[in-house]
């Protein structure tokens, strides 16, 4: 793994904690994940040993970690948190943790969020819109490998969306838990 990229996907997804897009009660787990992949910042200490799961107190802790990454990234680019999340998902697919038809209807469970946002040269914007095209194909009047190959033309773009090395299996897997507990 990249621990420059690694940092930039996390720090696209602190960036959303306000969002409520992955559950907060998840991030104990991404947390540890991270501190065993050798991630040293103390806000992870602080969010893998809670016990509490209070939201308000994640979040603190999570805004905590945002600001320990930022500084850790220096002049190192940041990643759009809607990049990270639809990257997130073609990531999971190629890693068999969501199938293509499955990541389009949780995909389209994310466009409400971002449907009054500007997509223009947002390349995770655009892989949400185009998951909810193919998820609304998706009723029974196309082929199901028509649909299929759709999902993965969708998923194999936002897979693009982060650097090779960036997630590996074990925090790919976290993240996707994480935003299924909340319907992503």
């Amino acid at each position: 793994m990249s621990a420059t990229a690694t940092a930039q996907v996390i720090h696209g997804l602190t960036g959303l904690a306000a969002e409520d897009i992955l559950f907060e009660r998840c991030w104990p787990l991404i947390a540890q994940v991270l501190l065993h992949q050798g991630f040293s910042w103390s806000a992870l200490n602080d969010l893998a040993a809670m016990e509490s799961r209070d939201d308000s107190v994640i979040e603190t802790k999570l805004g905590k970690l945002h600001g320990q990454i930022d500084r850790h990234l220096g002049g190192a680019p940041r990643l759009d948190p809607w990049d990270v999340v639809a990257g997130t998902y073609g990531r999971a697919r190629r890693m068999d943790l969501i199938d293509p038809i499955s990541a389009m209807w949780r995909i389209d469970n994310l466009w409400w969020r971002i449907r009054k946002l500007d997509r223009k040269d947002r390349g995770g914007l655009l892989v949400i819109w185009a998951g909810m095209g193919v998820k609304e194909q998706d009723d029974g009047t196309s082929p199901w490998h028509a649909i299929d190959d759709l999902a993965v033309d969708v998923l194999s773009e936002a897979d693009l969306l982060l650097r090779p090395g960036a997630v590996d299996y074990e925090l790919c897997k976290a993240v996707r838990e994480a935003l299924d507990a909340n319907g992503y």
